[in-house]
């Protein structure tokens, strides 16, 4: 019998630990996937800006230099523009977003940079493009930053604050 509640309260504190380490595993992942979009974004300047790529194409060449998450953004954008679907450039780039939204780690502060990119792409001349393009990878370098600077702490939180959990859960149940 003692086996058995030896076992179990393994099985409980193990449990917690790994939901812990899961959940400070999407905080570091949310550092790379900033820094792909921001890659992927400066991609897509030099293909706009120094190729004069057509969007739709630039937009699927982004996709394919970058990893997941990021190429869901780039490649859905540049789909549904280059099926000429009915949509305009921000309107498929909000869509894109949302997608983006279901299948990353991101945070709607980092969302909201890329957002802003919506309403003046495609729209202006190509100096006002650089500028854009240079203005949201900027952006999303402070927005990589910030979160590089929060992801030591909240990693050790949650990994040790899992496994504390369920040793708090097993100490309460004996």
């Amino acid at each position: 019998m003692l086996w058995l509640k030896t076992l179990g309260a393994a099985f409980i504190i193990s449990g917690f630990g790994l939901y812990g380490m899961m959940g400070a595993r999407t905080i570091s992942n949310r550092v790379k996937q900033i820094r792909n979009i921001r890659i992927a974004m400066g991609f897509l300047e030099k293909e706009i800006s120094y190729l004069h790529t057509p969007l739709p194409l630039a937009m699927e060449r982004a996709a394919q230099c970058t990893a997941e998450p990021a190429r869901t953004l780039f490649y859905q954008c540049g789909h549904i523009l280059q099926d000429k679907q009915g949509m305009t450039i921000p309107e498929a780039w909000t869509y894109s977003l949302e997608k983006l939204r279901s299948v990353s780690n991101l945070k709607d502060e980092d969302l909201e940079v890329l957002k802003v990119l919506s309403l003046q792409m495609g729209v202006s001349g190509l100096d006002e493009q650089k500028k854009l393009f240079k203005m949201i990878q900027e952006q999303l370098k402070l927005q990589e930053e910030k979160a590089r600077q929060g992801v030591e702490a909240e990693c050790k939180i949650r990994a040790y604050g899992g496994f504390i959990l369920g040793t708090t859960v097993v100490i309460l149940l004996l």
